[in-house]
């Protein structure tokens, strides 16, 4: 008798323990990740066919913009991004940015983590060029219906030894 009232018992805060609070969301996990994905696709896809103009509306105009790259500030502010980035645009003659792996992390309806690994190759219109083995980490923010890049830090890959 006494093995029944136990057995009882644990069923019965098993039964209540399940029953708890959980955690309703008011966005679509799911289809904001997509969302997200397709948005970094056509990043790629602006980067693989050098359009400056359009990579840069991918960057957010918010005041606390920035954008690290191995480890130090390099761009505080989007305009100064913008420059550089329509500079580099404006020197190359191909770019091939291929994407081996992404993760996306939604943490509203609004923001959300991403990472990817990438590897790119860039030729030099003056002939020559360079390539990186590299991975970025974005904060994202949708702003008027887009999602853009609000921090972000991209580095290359180094040998640890």
């Amino acid at each position: 008798m006494k093995y029944i009232k136990t057995s009882l018992l644990l069923l019965l805060i098993m039964a209540l323990a399940s029953c708890g609070p959980k955690a309703i969301s008011d966005f679509d996990t799911e289809a904001l990740t997509n969302e997200i994905q397709q948005r970094f696709d056509a990043f790629v896809g602006n980067m693989n066919s050098l359009d400056g103009q359009a990579l840069s509306d991918f960057y957010s105009d918010d005041e606390r913009f920035y954008w690290v790259e191995d480890g130090k500030v390099q761009y505080a502010n989007k305009e100064a991004l913008a420059a550089s980035l329509n500079g580099l645009v404006g020197m190359l003659s191909s770019s091939k940015m291929d994407v081996l792996e992404t993760r996306v992390e939604v943490t509203g309806k609004s923001t959300a983590l991403f990472y990817a690994e990438y590897e790119q190759a860039l030729t030099m219109s003056s002939g020559g060029g360079f390539e990186i083995n590299g991975a970025m980490t974005i904060l994202m923010q949708k702003e008027e219906g887009v999602w853009r890049f609000l921090v972000g830090h991209s580095s290359t890959k180094k040998e640890r030894g």
